[in-house]
């Protein structure tokens, strides 16, 4: 048993930061998301204007998709490595990390399975981003059609782009208004055997890589991600720049969700009231609460907080703690 510890606690001699903790890594952090508030819009401003030779539609529908497409592709290229090497300075901050990744684990049906449900998670990801994506936008533009109501206006000219604090308030904005929609879509999928079944594809994983992120029924999909979207964005009705700017910090908080690693430079999870990666991590584990993505905001003012979490991260603090005496007595 110890030599099994020892062997296992490798990457464990000490215990590394949260993602909400301050450290070195909250600098890190903190300063791609200066980045994406204020480089962004100063790369994107020269071009920007030339979006307007296309329809509101056909711009939204650009934007929304190739910010989706983009990041996912980037993201999983980005985790191969890491996902392969396994090096003990990325292996720290593996959420479960008593256990084996799952392409790497003994039982030949358990890696088997893991490569079939990886090529599904491809083809499920490819519809939902390039054909579910697009039809909810034109949908969106239809129902303000149907209901007589002016389309939300999506500026592409120079003249109309926002100042960085019009920029900062529609992004916040967005965020709650999808935060709150996505909290209670999902709460209602776990609450309603009628709508689990369809939520209960992105409960095929139990152990999450960046494939489970996108890894969601049609239905799933268009109830708790594409509506909230678009509902937010409609809500707001921001500059077309800041739609597509809080579409990449969307998307890559959803990436970072299901990525299995809970890294603290992570840039979408240092602030106040940010939900941590190990929430959702849980929310697969245990289906049990941790019903945000970006925020824990509602959890905390509708339910409480989470015990069944609270629990089981005190769980993984020991248990850390104990891998780490054992590597340093060995040593």
């Amino acid at each position: 048993m110890k030599n099994s510890l020892k062997t296992m606690s490798s990457p464990y001699s000490t215990i590394p930061p949260r993602q909400n903790e301050p450290s070195i890594w909250t600098i890190v952090a903190a300063v791609q998301s200066m980045i994406w508030l204020f480089v962004l819009p100063q790369l994107c401003r020269p071009v920007w204007h030339h979006l307007g030779s296309f329809s509101p539609v056909t711009v939204e529908v650009l934007l929304t998709t190739s910010s989706g497409v983009v990041q996912v592709v980037l993201f999983n290229l980005c985790m191969l490595p890491i996902y392969y090497m396994q090096h003990p300075f990325f292996e720290q901050y593996k959420i479960q990390f008593t256990d084996p990744w799952p392409w790497t684990n003994k039982s030949p049906k358990v890696r088997d399975e893991f490569w079939a449900l990886s090529l599904r998670s491809v083809k499920i990801t490819t519809f939902n981003l390039l054909c579910l994506i697009p039809c909810l936008v034109l949908l969106k533009t239809c129902a303000f059609s149907l209901l007589g109501l002016e389309p939300p206006p999506f500026q592409t000219d120079d003249e109309s782009w926002p100042t960085h604090v019009k920029m900062m308030r529609d992004n916040i904005l967005m965020t709650l208004l999808h935060e709150f929609g996505f909290y209670s879509t999902h709460r209602l999928m776990h609450t309603y055997p009628s709508l689990y079944k369809y939520h209960k594809i992105h409960h095929e994983y139990k152990m999450n890589t960046t494939l489970a992120a996108q890894h969601n029924h049609p239905v799933d999909y268009i109830i708790s991600i594409g509506t909230p979207a678009l509902m937010s964005s409609a809500i707001v009705q921001p500059h077309s720049f800041v739609f597509f700017q809080w579409s990449i910090w969307v998307v890559y908080a959803n990436l970072d969700d299901h990525c299995g690693y809970s890294f603290p430079w992570s840039p979408v999870r240092w602030f106040p009231f940010a939900a941590l990666t190990d929430e959702h991590e849980f929310h697969h584990l245990k289906n049990l609460g941790c019903f945000g993505s970006k925020l824990d905001l509602y959890e905390k003012l509708l339910q409480g907080g989470n015990k069944w979490y609270d629990v089981w991260l005190e769980k993984q603090r020991e248990l850390r703690s104990s891998l780490a005496g054992v590597t340093e007595k060995d040593d």
